[in-house]
């Protein structure tokens, strides 16, 4: 029982991360697609229950969030 109170906390980071790489992709791809490409901005109530659905349109904007937060940190890391 106390393995499984481990993973809990890691769970709700995961989803949390989730969450934040999936909301800065699509501010992203409607921020350089001038709004053409119109990701919904859902909260994370809608996000949990959303995400679980096949076909929903998150893969695009979540791998966008990835591909941001990386370079952040490549760049970080050649500066230094």
């Amino acid at each position: 029982m106390s393995i499984l109170f481990e993973f809990v906390p890691s769970i709700f980071v995961a989803l949390a991360f989730d969450f934040v790489l999936y909301i800065t992709g699509a501010s992203l791809l409607r921020a350089f697609s001038f709004g053409i490409c119109k990701y919904h901005l859902h909260n994370y109530g809608d996000f949990k229950r959303l995400k679980v659905k096949p076909n929903n349109g998150y893969l695009i904007p979540y791998i966008v969030g990835v591909i941001f937060y990386a370079l952040i940190v490549v760049s970080i890391a050649w500066l230094n």
